[in-house]
């Protein structure tokens, strides 16, 4: 017995010293209590973008996740489940007093894509950034690049070409992958994998404590992404906006949530939610009736009439932007015509340590503000003024709070469409007379054929397809022209086609190899139910799969093709598309 009580009070004395080890290790790392600052009153709600439940890789249902939302005062929340976008997205409804959207986050070859308001697609949406964000426009959605600064190359958004609506400035998974990609970088100083690994440590400690705090201190900090919309804004709206990428999944490795079955239940979506918000400002408030709701919603983050605050370190928050000229007053995300010089106002509850400044573009013109009511006054010139707020003295490398900007244009266009010059030549490759030199092709799991059908205006050729559910290889059926001589001298692929259902083709080069598979480039390109001329520049192919050059070596190719594949198709999808005309010219 004496015995038993001795190593009792042995196992009493280790959980003692252990406890106070962790308060002392809690004391040292815990990050400082949020700011709780006076009610806001620039007339916002406050709302969360980019969330995952369990019809993908998060943890709860859209129910649970609601009620979650109800408890960090939120008011409207937006579901971003992956997916192809074919998935009919559910109605905007109300769950738990909170207004929920349902959209989708899309895999592209150039990162990840967020749709929203947004019918089902009629086919799965995937491939080329650039194609993605196409269909998202003609669907009527609202397209955000996601997570662009993430370390992960399979998530992280690099097609800065592409038109896309807005941007994530701010995305938490973003923040703590980057903390573990700097711990386990073996090229980088042992000092500083040491450090983001500390850092790493103290936030699963820290969490329990104080969570919101704690999943802020790991936000990235750097304004490469505001700095790179600035660039787009020169010439375009661009919205810029916080994702919360909610999960309540953490991986134990640099993976996806989904990918391992690993994973810590945090940040919670309640803690989640108290990290980033948009606060959006409302034409008109809500009436409680979800659809209507959800239209005012949408056209106020269509506009830019928001900004990102990260809750994690003061909250609520309160901003006030505007832009005044003699061609009158505008607020976030409007458009100011050019009209003599420009003053803007700010008005903001941020603590009086904070410091705000003001930028066009990417150049500040006004710093070092820490009053809650400020004019700036700025020279007649087109300009996209937006302010940052950064939290000095506790994380100061951190814009606590992000506007969007207001547009100051002139009378000039800020794009002009490139022209291209008209082909000199065209060979024509089927005039709906022959089809010599025309043959199907598909993997054995497959099928196809050819034949020509009449139709007004002479013969069409025209093409079936059944793609099996082939998973590995890929299953696909293509239309395919022989050109034995290489095109060299061509420009431009010109044909006039149409399908039976709305689809994508990819339209692809192919150069043959000796003793290897054959080199392929390729350009997805639309096609509606009624016939429409389209032409495909063959300097805007980009490689499908290895190549040696980026650009097709125009002559070596010796196969035109027309192809369906599971990147746009269904499998075990039928089909069929005819082509009128064809020609390759330059």
């Amino acid at each position: 017995m004496i015995r038993i009580r001795s190593r009792f009070f042995r196992f009493l004395l280790l959980t003692a010293a252990l406890a106070a080890a962790v308060a002392i290790l809690v004391g040292a790392t815990l990050p400082p209590r949020r700011i709780a600052l006076p009610p806001a009153t620039d007339g916002t709600i406050a709302g969360v973008l980019h969330i995952h439940t369990n019809r993908s890789d998060g943890l709860s249902g859209p129910d649970e996740i609601a009620a979650a939302a109800a408890k960090a005062g939120r008011q409207f929340i937006v579901f971003t489940d992956h997916g192809d976008a074919t998935r009919k997205p559910d109605p905007p409804t109300y769950r738990s007093g909170v207004l929920c959207l349902d959209g989708v986050e899309i895999s592209t070859t150039g990162g990840h894509y967020i749709a929203i308001d947004m019918p089902a697609a009629p086919y799965p949406l995937g491939g080329e950034p650039r194609d993605v964000v196409e269909d998202v426009h003609r669907l009527g959605g609202f397209g955000i690049a996601a997570h662009p600064n993430s370390p992960k190359l399979e998530l992280r958004w690099r097609e800065w070409t592409a038109p896309f609506d807005a941007i994530e400035i701010v995305n938490p998974d973003t923040g703590w992958r980057r903390w573990a990609d700097q711990a386990g970088d073996k090229l980088k100083p042992r000092s500083e994998r040491w450090v983001a690994a500390r850092r790493l440590a103290s936030a699963v400690i820290d969490y329990p404590f104080r969570p919101a705090e704690t999943v802020a201190e790991l936000l990235d900090s750097s304004r490469d992404i505001p700095f790179r919309w600035a660039a787009l804004a020169q010439r375009r709206r661009v919205v810029m906006l916080g994702g919360a990428d909610a999960h309540a999944k953490l991986a134990l490795r640099n993976t996806d949530p989904g990918e391992s079955i690993f994973a810590l239940p945090i940040p919670g979506y309640e803690a989640a939610f108290k990290v980033v918000s948009v606060r959006v400002r409302l034409d008109h408030p809500f009436t409680g009736t979800a659809a209507a709701d959800a239209a005012e919603l949408m056209h106020a983050i269509r506009s830019g009439h928001l900004h990102t605050a990260i809750d994690g370190v003061a909250s609520p928050p309160s901003l006030e932007f505007t832009a005044t000229n003699a061609s009158g007053t505008a607020s976030e995300g409007d458009e100011l015509r050019v009209g003599g010089p420009v003053t803007l106002r700010v008005r903001t509850n941020a603590p009086s340590g904070f410091t705000t400044t003001v930028f066009d573009g990417a150049k500040a013109v006004s710093g070092d503000h820490h009053e809650p009511d400020f004019t700036v006054s700025m020279p007649d010139r087109p300009a996209a003024y937006w302010v940052a707020i950064s939290s000095t003295g506790r994380r100061q490398d951190l814009a606590w709070l992000t506007s969007n900007a207001i547009y100051v244009r002139g009378g000039e266009p800020l794009t002009r469409e490139p022209s291209r010059p008209p082909a000199k030549r065209s060979q024509s490759i089927f005039d709906g007379t022959s089809t010599a030199s025309w043959r199907v092709e598909h993997d054995p799991t497959s099928a196809a054929e050819l034949d020509t059908t009449e139709n007004v205006g002479g013969n069409e050729l025209r093409f079936r397809f059944s793609l099996s559910d082939q998973i590995a290889p890929a299953p696909f059926a293509a239309l395919a022209f022989d050109t034995p001589a290489g095109i060299p001298q061509a420009t431009r692929l010109s044909f006039t086609m149409r399908a039976e259902s709305p689809m994508r083709v990819s339209v692809q080069l192919r150069a043959p190899i000796q003793g290897a598979e054959s080199e392929r480039w390729q350009r997805s390109v639309y096609v509606s139910t009624s016939d429409e001329e389209r032409t495909v520049y063959f300097d805007e192919l980009t490689p499908a799969g290895p190549t040696r050059t980026f650009r097709p070596p125009l002559a070596e190719v010796r196969s035109v093709l027309f192809v369906i594949d599971p990147v746009n198709t269904k499998r075990l999808t039928a089909g069929r598309f005819w082509i009128k005309k064809a020609a390759i010219q330059q």
